[in-house]
């Protein structure tokens, strides 16, 4: 009796802690999902296939599960909200390891406060520096709930944009697919770091990016969702309105630089505020999102803020542009031995990257497709290095009398993960049929 009750206590599958709980850098449902997949070496398509579809007792699941379909991966979008798919998917992955926080990957939390409406990214974007940095220092590589917020465009430590295209293959990433490595683009798997300089941001992008990233970490990082009920976000804006534009609705909308019938929805219950617009909401009125819940608004007044407005935009001085200077630049790097990116090129002149597209569109196209070729040469360079490596490793398997399969291979090479990328997975399948081949013969 002993016995069986140690066993109905494991879990079917490893009950990996999830990063970051109760912080505002938390990891989010679909990073879980990928990690999980990676620790029992199975592809996420397997995994879920296997064991998390069956448990979700959804027909049309289980009929595009068995004929190839691709139902539950085009749905991924939401898998970090809280509608129905992300639910489920919480409580099939709790049973199948025994935890009881995953909830906590998702904006459950955040139900009522932000309809999904325009919240989630279509395709998946990363800090390169985050991914790189916990590489480096042998952490696990994940993925935070707010990289994929729409609103969220920036990684507030590394003062970086967020990039949705790998550096190595230029191909964007769905937000969850069948072959996925914690790190690794699963068009290509090379690593989604870049050795290129990274585009910086400017003050007046920053100010706005900034406060997005900071408000949304807060919200994400509270432990609880009590404070988030839809009715006060119109009884409040009713309260601004009244205090600060006398009853005028326009005249706040105005403000706002939002239509009037959009505002009076707002202010009714009619409709509520994507976060986009809840954002935008309180960086006009130059408070936070927890002091427009918690009704502590700052003491101000609407002249203070007008100001405010007005002293902000003063401050942005456009510089002229010296076309001969920047053109003898842009000529400089199309003749340097050594190619490099826009956005180094950028960075070297002093001038936004899309500035120098806007200005000098074919000489940006002619450093791209001068960087983009030489990053290919390099790719296919590198993967024949690899070939090489799995070809010795392999023969030197064989000569031992072990069987060179996938993991053996990895071992011997010291690099896991290794026969991930498909080129590299297919010349081992080669080797594998050239050496059954040689042994038939010589049998003979």
């Amino acid at each position: 009796m002993e016995v069986l009750t140690i066993q109905a206590s494991r879990s079917i599958l490893y009950n990996i802690d999830p990063i970051g709980i109760e912080t505002g850098l938390v990891e989010s449902l679909c990073s879980y999902l990928i990690r999980l997949s990676y620790e029992h070496n199975l592809n996420v398509g397997h995994l879920v296939n296997k064991l998390v579809v069956p448990e979700l007792h959804k027909d049309y699941l289980e009929r595009s599960s068995k004929y190839g379909g691709n139902s539950f991966f085009e749905g991924a979008k939401t898998i970090n909200g809280y509608k129905d798919n992300s639910t489920e998917l919480v409580r099939v992955l709790e049973e199948l390891t025994t935890r009881i926080d995953l909830a906590n990957l998702t904006l459950f939390k955040l139900k009522d406060l932000v309809p999904l409406r325009n919240l989630f990214k279509e395709t998946f974007s990363w800090c390169p520096e985050c991914i790189k940095n916990w590489n480096d220092n042998n952490k696990s590589i994940y993925y935070p709930l707010i990289w994929y917020l729409k609103p969220v465009q920036i990684c507030f430590k590394h003062k970086c944009y967020l990039i949705d295209k790998c550096p190595a293959c230029y191909k964007k990433t769905d937000i969850l697919r069948r072959q996925m490595i914690p790190g690794h683009c699963p068009n290509c798997f090379n690593l989604l770091i870049q050795d290129e300089a990274i585009e910086e941001i400017n003050n007046l992008e920053w100010q706005w990016h900034t406060f997005v990233y900071l408000n949304i970490e807060s919200l994400i990082g509270l432990n609880s969702s009590k404070l988030f009920v839809k009715e006060n976000i119109s009884k409040q804006l009713n309260y601004i309105n009244q205090d600060l534009f006398s009853d005028n609705i326009p005249n706040f909308a105005r403000f706002l630089g939002i239509p009037k019938s959009t505002l009076r929805a707002w202010i009714k219950s009619e409709n509520i505020p994507t976060l986009d617009g809840l954002l935008m909401v309180c960086f006009k009125l130059d408070t936070t999102i927890l002091e427009f819940f918690s009704k502590n608004l700052p003491n101000v007044t609407i002249s203070h803020l007008v100001e405010k407005t007005k002293t902000s935009k003063e401050k942005v001085i456009r510089r002229r542009l010296d076309f001969v200077s920047i053109e003898n630049s842009l000529n400089e790097v199309l003749i340097c031995d050594q190619p490099i990116s826009m956005v180094a090129t950028a960075k070297i002149i002093g001038r936004d990257k899309r500035v120098l597209y806007s200005n000098f569109p074919e000489y940006c196209k002619q450093i791209s497709k001068r960087y983009r070729e030489y990053i290919n040469l390099e790719s296919k360079q590198r993967i024949e290095e690899l070939k090489k490596e799995i070809q010795i490793a392999f023969y030197s398997l064989v000569n031992e009398g072990i069987y060179p399969s996938s993991e053996k291979i990895q071992m011997k090479t010291n690099k896991r993960g290794l026969l991930k990328e498909r080129v590299l997975q297919e010349y081992w399948r080669d080797l594998l049929v050239m050496n059954s081949l040689y042994n038939g013969k010589g049998r003979k």
